[in-house]
């Protein structure tokens, strides 16, 4: 299977596989017989041309840690992983250099190009299920690498985890930022993509919130094995394994709770996801394509708000949702492997 990456910076602001998917598009746009064709090819090409521009915007300033001096100012990876550690939910963004800032415009707008084919396409060729499925992976790759960023982004906030842990964590975003991913990045997005894509796929059954059968559909659905192999070691917190437990069942801790007294005062076995939702009051959208990439995008998030919040109040529970201990667990390793064993994924898959 090949390994797809966070595509390294070139004169297109897409990755192969995304000019694969926009030429795909163009070929059934240009054989439709849809009365506003020339309408939709207009837009097709005005949010290429967009894109184009924050691809020129971003590339007009200088990779994040190069202009490392100001006067008797100076600055590198040293000190940016020390500001970061000092950065809250709450400030974060005011210590980005604007390469990041423009960086994570160019995903969002990526990302939302997409989306926008999906509606065109369902104008288009509505029972074409082929082209759904090809821009619908390329809208869940967006959201993935914006989440990787996210993780990252986290880890650099807590100052509790090693500093030379810490030090790829940034080095890893700068990477992002600058559009040469590292081959920590490389090498750690396919992982996580496997792991969101197989969560995606499979249906919860809450049950007895133990998740041994969402394991199972885990890996059926094609979910990377480090990733389940990590949570199944001897020696993991209790953190760690309350953090996987929202990750297989995709509510919070506290959640999980409020579920297990509604079950034990109700007499209830098992729950329905449905059931669940309507026992802890969740309302889900019911416009389908609100959600074209929201959802995923949301079961990181809401995970990753609740267990930041638990580090800043010091709360028990989780401190980092269980894809943040796989990073943490992953770059660890990645520090102490040898130069040799640390070669690079196909970066241009």
């Amino acid at each position: 299977m090949a390994n797809p990456t966070p595509h390294p910076d070139s004169d297109s602001p897409f990755s192969e596989r995304e000019r694969q998917a926009k030429r795909v598009f163009r070929e059934r746009l240009e054989a439709s017989t849809h009365p506003d064709k020339e309408r939709f090819q207009n837009i097709f090409e005005a949010h290429l041309s967009r894109i184009a521009s924050i691809q020129k915007a971003l590339r007009a300033y200088p990779p994040v840690l190069q202009e490392s001096k100001l006067g008797r100012r100076e600055r590198g990876l040293g000190t940016l992983v020390e500001l970061l550690a000092n950065a809250t939910d709450a400030d974060f963004e005011m210590f980005l250099p604007m390469r990041a800032m423009l960086w994570r415009s160019l995903t969002m707008a990526r990302l939302n190009f997409w989306r926008l084919l999906r509606y065109l396409s369902e104008e288009i060729e509505p029972d074409d299920t082929d082209l759904s499925i090809i821009i619908d992976r390329r809208v869940h790759a967006c959201v993935y690498l914006k989440l990787v960023d996210e993780l990252l982004t986290s880890l650099a906030m807590d100052d509790d985890i090693p500093r030379t842990i810490r030090h790829e964590v940034v080095a890893s975003m700068t990477s992002l930022w600058d559009s040469t991913p590292s081959i920590a990045v490389q090498q750690f997005f396919p992982l996580l993509e496997a792991v969101w894509e197989a969560r995606r796929k499979i249906m919860v059954s809450v049950g007895t919130m133990l998740g041994v059968s969402e394991i199972m559909k885990l890996l059926q659905a094609g979910c990377a094995p480090q990733f389940v192999d990590y949570f199944s070691r001897a020696r993991m917190s209790n953190d760690e394994g309350s953090a996987f437990q929202e990750f297989l069942i995709g509510v919070t801790t506290e959640q999980i709770t409020d579920l297990e007294s509604f079950m034990q005062g109700s007499g209830l076995t098992c729950l329905s996801p449905e059931e669940a939702k309507q026992a802890l009051g969740i309302d889900e959208p019911n416009d389908e394509n609100y959600r074209i990439g929201v959802q995923a995008y949301q079961f990181h998030r809401e995970r990753h708000l609740q267990s930041a919040a638990r580090r800043l109040r010091s709360l028990p529970g989780p401190k980092h949702t269980a894809e943040e201990y796989m990073l943490m667990y992953f770059l660890e390793d990645f520090v102490d492997a040898p130069q040799d064993e640390q070669s690079p994924a196909d970066a241009h898959a």
